[in-house]
């Protein structure tokens, strides 16, 4: 009996839909409507709440804000605790594009912002702003009003809905700005006004159509100008019937209305029979324009977009009068309510306090639903906060909520296939699920589910079919996410595979260079043997200091092999100790050969030590031997010492960093000889202490010697060039001490740790050797022009004498005296070429880095592009030096083919030129070589950064297209990665702007 009077339920309800249908297209100039597969006729309950007037809630005294009121990332908090703010201010900020801000919905003091349970069916805790009241003042903070919003752009409107904060108020709460896009990729033809509102109970649009019906009708204008659609239709059930009569004199009001633009013709409401769930966004569409939304598909996939009257009113809220959104309207309603009704009440308020507005009985309330009967979701606390979607309260009295019926085996009725208005098979998906055989209930659609419930309502055996399909889809959704997971661990392990692989052929080839340059090497000291044995005695008597030195690297080179082949035998002896398995002759076996590498090692460590005394005794009476070379050699010593020093030092740095690494790892691990260990660390600390202070003390002799080779008359061109490049030295070493040491200061102050005090002392004593390098490398440079001028006398006088005299002597003499003076432009020659290419380098690795930080929207776009330029100002100077400096070594030599001309004096600058670098005695450019080059490197910088804008454009569309398809996981990282790129962006073009501005000046 049970199952014929479900059957005849349903067939009646078809019936009951189809005759609807048939009388509603047989009206003259009504639109057509059509059905939809399934549906049931549950009872309604509307008359509980709908008719009493739609009023506002009073203002709560403290409001509960969750910053995930929508789908999407989460918003992120701008305000502090303690912070007072007005009503429709901006509180959070949206993450990424596929988000919303939230707003003050009163005017108060931020008291919280902190975890609390939301009102979710996970039941699960997020973070919210929680304000409370100031005072019985209601201060607003409205956005610019747009009454006349036909003059304004189309993007304004956009981003007037994205920063109200407008999301959809009858699902998910989709953002409406996202939805506004739509036809940028789409072909939109239709506009739907979803105001069906088949759930049983709830009447929120039914009572906002009553009283808004004017503001819903601008607002579709609004949206119809954003979208573009041929049509625009309010779908809407006949149990509606003041709803219809409201919206119908609204229109033909808007349409009398002369003072505003004709209203399009094509908007129309279209009544449609009731049935549950018309009010469903895929089934609405069939009813009105029978097109089938894809499997896994959207509305705008066929050409429609579909908006609930909550939405619509939100919209034009927001756009003509600054609204932000911080209200909705709420259905009170059930039986355990004495005064049920509908309020607009603003987010936050508590569930509890807008109850009590509906008067509950004394009997209580025994179950608290949000939403309705069919798919809304149990409370288990009335103290948990209304959101932007909340559009029902359902309290339940005991006698309404029957006891839970008990569960029956299936009978195969077929019930549930024919009300299902997806048109699935439930009874297979229920088998699927009840099995755990996911796969094949994705093969049969389950996705396409919206658990409307109308399978579990019309299911004899009391089966509660969507708990399961919920169950189903839970577990897909994991095992997918496993799978991502999986996939880009498999990813990065075959990354890694190949990055090993190329580093280990890199290496391989690495070593067979090394093979190659040793065998070439090997050949060429026996070459160099064999003519070292025909030189004369007094020439192989000399000790030779490259000898010295190899040798010390072949004894180094020796002790290093020992010690690994000690620590491999210790190894393997301890390995075969541990493991137990070896008998008594192997590891005594192995025991010896410990014994033999420790032999090897102390007597390789022997034959460095004497190697290394023998050259420190052999170096000082190299110094003191007399050669022709010694004014050449004797400025190379202190350079090579340093650097030999500094070499020590940062060997003594390493080995104190490895001393402490292994005392650390000792002491975690409880294990190791720990008193060894740290007297290791004091003994390489010592080491460490000596290095720094012979190289201190190198360092300072270093400086007084080039300060005292400076203050000297400059005999020769060669000498006091080696000057000035040990002095430029010294200043560019310098330099790098002040800015490592202001690093060092500014990152303890940023994190409150370290010794400031003593960081400042050493920022205080870079600045003085900066000082002071600085001004010994002024002085030499100023000795160095001045003896450049008395240089010319003496050469004229002796180009003179060699043409009076026909000596042949005095005329090489003078030929003599020109050839160090020939010397000096080629060195410098090379200097600029050097530092030509150095430059030429800085800029094609400052082009690199800024093309890879706008490909992947990761770094300050902006500080890379100043690098850049720099870098190019820095090239084109450096060969403007480079050209003048060959151009004039050529007229030099041309000077000095004869050996009797007179060698001209160096003409000098003309008036308005200017000296680059530290060839600014040599070289110089003209007023318009400055101009010339910094109109190119404009021009330069000009392409770069338009080039830079259409990188950081492309990485910010990447950014937003990964984050409106990746899973809920990845969603903060790329939401994260949105707003890098959309800043960097930001950055890029406010910098091709101040550069266009540069060009246009020009």
């Amino acid at each position: 009996m049970v199952l014929s009077l479900l059957k005849s339920m349903v067939t009646s309800s078809r019936s009951a839909a189809t005759a609807e249908a048939e009388h509603t297209q047989k009206g003259q100039g009504a639109p057509r409507v059509f059905d939809f597969h399934g549906g049931i006729h549950p009872p309604e309950h509307k008359a509980l709440s709908n008719r009493a007037p739609l009023v506002a809630a009073p203002l709560p005294h403290e409001v509960v804000l969750p910053l995930s009121q929508h789908i999407g990332a989460p918003a992120q908090p701008l305000v502090e605790i303690g912070q007072r703010v007005k009503t429709g201010e901006l509180i959070a900020r949206a993450q990424g594009m596929i988000s919303a801000p939230v707003h003050a919905s009163i005017t108060g003091v931020v008291t919280a912002i902190e975890p609390r349970q939301i009102p979710h069916v996970s039941g699960l805790e997020d973070l919210c702003i929680v304000i409370e009241r100031d005072g019985e003042i209601d201060e607003w903070a409205r956005l610019e009003a747009w009454r006349d919003w036909r003059q304004q752009e189309a993007q304004d409107l956009i981003q007037r809905l994205q920063d109200a904060g407008v999301v959809g108020q009858g699902g998910a709460g989709f953002p409406s700005a996202v939805k506004a896009r739509v036809r940028e990729r789409h072909a939109i033809d239709t506009l739907i006004l979803n105001a069906a509102e088949c759930e049983p109970y709830i009447t929120a649009d039914d009572l906002t159509m009553r009283t808004h019906p004017e503001a819903l009708i601008e607002g579709l204008e609004i949206l119809a100008s954003l979208i573009g659609p041929e049509c625009i239709l309010i779908g809407i059930e006949d149990n509606k019937p003041e709803a219809v009569i409201a919206l119908e004199q609204a229109i033909r009001a808007r349409r009398a209305d002369k003072r505003l633009p004709p209203l399009d013709s094509r908007l129309e409401v279209v009544v449609v029979p009731t049935k549950y769930p018309s009010g469903g966004e895929k089934q609405l569409i069939k009813l009105l324009t029978d097109r089938e939304v894809p499997s896994r598909g959207l509305p705008a996939d066929v050409g429609v977009v579909v908006h609930n009257p909550g939405t619509v009113r939100a919209v034009q809220r927001a756009v003509c009068f600054g609204e932000p959104m911080i209200s909705r309207v709420v259905t009170l309603t059930g039986e355990a309510l004495q005064h049920p009704h509908n309020v607009e009440a603003r987010l936050g308020t508590a569930i509890g306090d807008l109850l009590r507005l509906a008067a509950p009985s004394a009997s209580g309330i025994a179950r608290l639903v949000m939403g309705g009967p069919m798919m809304g979701f149990t409370l288990e606390s009335d103290a948990l906060p209304i959101i932007k979607t909340t559009n029902c309260l359902l309290a339940s009295s005991p006698e309404a909520v029957p006891a839970p019926a008990v569960e029956q085996p299936c009978i195969r009725c077929g019930m549930c296939e024919q009300a299902c208005p997806a048109e699935l098979l439930p009874q297979q998906l229920y088998w699927f699920s009840k099995s755990r055989e996911f796969d094949k209930a994705e093969l049969y659609n389950l996705a396409d589910c919206i658990e409307c419930g109308a399978c579990s309502y019309v299911c004899p055996s009391q089966i509660p079919l969507v708990q399961y399909y919920r169950f189903a889809k839970g577990e897909i959704r994991t095992a997918q996410h496993e799978a991502r997971k999986s996939e880009r661990a498999r990813h990065r392990f075959e990354f890694k595979q190949a990055r090993m692989a190329r580093e280990e052929a890199e290496k391989e080839a690495k070593r067979q260079q090394r093979a190659q340059a040793a065998q070439k090497a090997a050949a060429a000291r026996a070459e160099t043997a064999t003519a070292a044995d025909t030189t004369s005695t007094a020439s192989a008597a000399a000790p030779s200091a490259p000898a010295a030195a190899t040798d010390l690297k072949a004894f180094k080179t020796a002790r290093a092999a020992a010690n690994i082949a000690l620590k491999k035998a210790e190894k393997a002896l301890k390995a075969a100790q541990d493991s137990g398995e070896s008998s008594a002759s192997d590891l005594a076996a192995l025991d010896a050969n410990v014994t033999a590498a420790k032999t090897r090692l102390a007597s390789a460590e022997s034959a460095l030590k004497a190697a290394s005394e023998a050259s420190e005794s052999a170096a000082p009476a190299a110094a003191g031997a007399p050669t022709a070379n010694t004014a050449t050699t004797g400025a190379a010593t202190p350079a090579a010492d340093l650097k030999a020093l500094k070499t020590a030092r940062a060997a003594a740095n390493i080995a104190v960093k490895k001393a402490e690494k292994a005392l650390k790892t000792a002491q975690d691990s409880g294990e190791g000889d720990i008193p060894a260990l740290e007297s290791s660390v004091t003994d390489a600390k010592a080491r460490l202490a000596k290095a720094e202070a012979d190289l201190k003390a190198a360092s300072e002799a270093s400086e007084s010697a080039a300060s005292a080779a400076a203050s000297t008359s400059a005999t020769g061109a060669a000498a006091p060039a080696a000057d000035l490049k040990a002095l430029k030295t010294v200043r560019a070493a310098a330099n790098i001490a002040v800015k490592k040491a202001e690093k060092a200061l500014k990152t303890a102050q940023d994190s409150g740790e370290g010794d400031i005090p003593a960081l400042e002392a050493s920022v205080t004593d870079a600045k003085a050797r900066l000082a002071k390098a600085e001004g010994d490398l002024k002085a030499a440079t100023d000795a160095a022009g001045a003896a450049q001028g008395t240089d010319k006398g003496p050469v004229a006088s002796a180009a003179a004498g060699s043409a009076q005299t026909t000596d042949t002597g005095a005329a090489g003499s003078s030929a003599g005296a020109a050839a160090p003076a020939a010397a000096a432009p080629s060195a410098d020659i090379k200097a600029l070429k050097t530092a030509r290419a150095a430059a030429n380098i800085a800029v094609k690795k400052a082009e690199k880095a800024l093309a890879r930080a706008s490909e992947s929207g990761e770094g300050d776009i902006e500080d890379l592009q100043t690098l850049l330029a720099t870098a190019q100002e820095n090239l084109r100077a450096a060969e403007v030096r480079l050209n003048s400096a060959q151009a004039g070594s050529t007229d030099a030599t041309l000077a000095t083919k004869g050996a009797g001309e007179l060698i001209p004096e160096a003409p000098k600058p003309a008036a308005g030129s200017v000296g680059r670098g530290s060839m600014a005695s040599n070289v110089t450019l003209s007023q318009a070589e400055i101009e010339a080059s910094r109109a190119e490197n404009l021009a330069k910088r000009h392409k770069q950064v338009s080039i830079a804008v259409k990188a950081a454009e492309a990485a910010h569309r990447k950014a937003e297209a990964a984050l409106s398809e990746t899973d809920d996981e990845n969603r903060q990282r790329l939401a994260t990665k949105v707003d890098r790129t959309r800043r960097n962006l930001e950055h890029a073009r406010e910098s091709l702007a101040e550069v266009q501005a540069l060009v246009d000046a020009q």
